[in-house]
């Protein structure tokens, strides 16, 4: 069986950063409790050895962010998400006497920055982005008035935007073909809006690898990412659309040699979440089939 690595594959530089973040505030602050707001990244094969580590990670949906971090121990240590943090947020954890550790992605803050000029210019933004996803929480948080969410087009139609100074911009993760639907169908509707698109450079140069592939070249496409990571659910998105069997797995424990019956050419990725370790176990366990 022929085993193609799709490149670009796996970790980004700011998910590294992050990873290297939270490492190094374990070694900085080992006489204190050091929490994890949320999901650090989102792959729990991660998390999981931070926690291992010490880290003590507080991921309920159920309660805002404001809400856990008044549970904290004054002088406890807390970690904020690649995703991105509520300003609001981190200023409350100062308040309360907490020490940040805000391991915030460079391209989402770029997009922060972004948003802030437009709106302190008097426009109103169109974000964007996927319900309940931290980062587009994180992003629409800062002027709750004037940012306006879309995940789709008919969530578009329903936009009633009065201003006619409008600046759009995106979630970094999304998937560049949606993306592009959704910003022509509000440039009908609002066609002197204009558009900034915030995809980072990593989760679209990892999209079009996958865009690239000839779908009667590959006969099963792994894509090595966790279910949360919304990075790692585009690729796969993406290759279903293109024709191409595709599936998503956490590890190598995932295969099912079932799938591999008949299977002449597989062929991995990894979202941007993913260990270069996790990846290669897997290609090594499909090498010896």
């Amino acid at each position: 069986m022929n085993v193609f690595k799709v490149t670009p594959r796996g970790f980004c530089l700011g998910v590294v950063k992050s990873i290297k973040m939270a490492k190094a505030a374990i070694k900085e602050y080992s006489d204190k409790d050091i929490y994890m707001i949320g999901l650090i990244v989102h792959n729990k094969i991660i998390v999981k050895e931070l926690e291992e580590l010490g880290i003590k990670v507080i991921d309920d949906w159920r309660k805002s962010r404001a809400d856990i971090i008044k549970t904290i121990p004054k002088g406890s240590v807390v970690i904020f998400s690649a995703h991105g943090t509520d300003p609001k947020v981190i200023k409350l954890a100062e308040d309360l006497g907490l020490i940040i550790v805000d391991t915030k992605c460079e391209w989402v803050l770029e997009t922060e920055n972004l948003i802030n000029k437009y709106i302190n210019l008097g426009f109103d933004i169109i974000f964007i982005g996927k319900h309940f996803h931290p980062e587009t929480i994180a992003l629409t948080s800062l002027h709750l008035s004037k940012i306006h969410l879309v995940t789709n087009t008919d969530e578009v139609e329903k936009l009633n935007v009065l201003n006619s100074d409008i600046f759009i911009t995106n979630q970094t993760t999304l998937s560049i073909i949606d993306t592009d639907l959704i910003y022509k169908k509000i440039k009908e509707k609002y066609p002197n809006a204009f558009f900034k698109n915030d995809i980072c450079e990593a989760t679209l140069v990892r999209q079009q690898a996958i865009l690239d592939l000839d779908p009667k070249e590959i006969d099963l496409l792994y894509v090595v990412g966790d279910s949360r990571s919304n990075n790692t659910l585009k690729l796969l998105e993406l290759a279903s659309d293109k024709g191409i069997k595709t599936k998503r797995i956490d590890n190598f424990k995932d295969i099912n040699d079932n799938d591999l019956k008949g299977i002449e050419t597989v062929a991995v990725t990894a979202g941007a979440s993913t260990s270069s370790l996790i990846q290669n176990e897997v290609i090594k366990f499909l090498e010896q089939k």
